[in-house]
C-alpha cells in the first residue's frame, strides 16, 4: 500500500509539472497581491479633543506625520490599512465594541464602507461611516457621514476626505502603490 501511495503521489507531481501547475507556491510574508503591484489605501478617523473647538483639520498631512499633526488636538478613533485593491472593491472598517447597555446591545466605535475605483495609480473613494463614541464630556456621539467621491493621488500623503464640524469627526485617506 505504501509503495502505491508513493507512486501515485509522484505521478500526480509529474502531471502537475507537465501542465504548469506549481506543486507548492512560494509564499512571502505580507504579500497579499501575489507579487503584482496594486494600490493600497490607509484610512484614519479622528475626533477633536475637548477644548480644541478652534482647531482646524489640515487638508493635507505628510505621509508619516498624521499622528503628530493631531497630537493634543484630536484623538484617533481608527486607523486602517487595506492592500492589493482592485477597481470595484469595497473597504469595510468595523473597529468597534459590542456591549450590553440596559438590556440592549450597542456597537461603540466605527463602521464604514468605502467603494474603491482605480484609474492608473489614482484611487477614488466614496462611502458612508457611522461612528458611535462617548466623548470627553460624556456625550454620546452617534454620527453618520457620507464621504463624497474623492480621488487620492498615490504618494500624495494624507488627504482630508470628510469633515463634520458639529461632531468634530474627520476622515483622512492616503494611497500608495506597492506589493505589500
Amino acid at each position: 500500500m505504501k509503495k502505491y501511495l508513493v507512486a501515485t503521489s509522484a505521478a500526480i507531481a509529474i502531471v502537475m509539472i507537465a501542465i504548469g501547475l506549481p506543486i507548492q507556491a512560494k509564499i512571502t510574508a505580507g504579500d497579499v497581491t501575489g507579487g503584482v503591484k496594486a494600490p493600497h489605501v490607509n484610512i484614519a478617523i479622528f475626533h477633536k479633543l475637548h477644548g480644541q473647538d478652534g482647531f482646524t483639520y489640515p487638508e493635507k498631512i505628510a505621509k508619516a506625520a498624521i499622528l503628530q499633526a493631531m497630537d493634543g488636538k484630536a484623538q484617533f478613533i481608527s486607523i486602517n490599512h487595506t492592500a492589493g485593491l482592485k477597481d470595484g472593491d469595497v473597504i469595510t472598517i468595523a473597529n468597534d465594541v459590542l456591549r450590553e447597555d440596559a438590556g440592549d446591545f450597542a456597537d461603540f466605535g466605527v463602521d464604514c464602507q468605502m467603494s474603491v475605483h482605480i484609474k492608473g495609480s489614482d484611487v477614488t473613494l466614496a462611502g458612508m461611516c457611522q461612528i458611535l463614541i462617548i466623548d470627553q464630556d460624556h456625550r454620546e456621539i452617534n454620527h453618520k457621514g457620507i464621504v463624497k467621491s474623492r480621488t487620492i493621488d498615490a504618494g500624495s500623503g494624507w488627504n482630508l476626505i470628510y469633515y463634520d464640524a458639529e461632531d468634530g469627526i474627520a476622515v483622512y485617506a492616503e494611497s500608495e502603490v506597492g506589493l505589500e
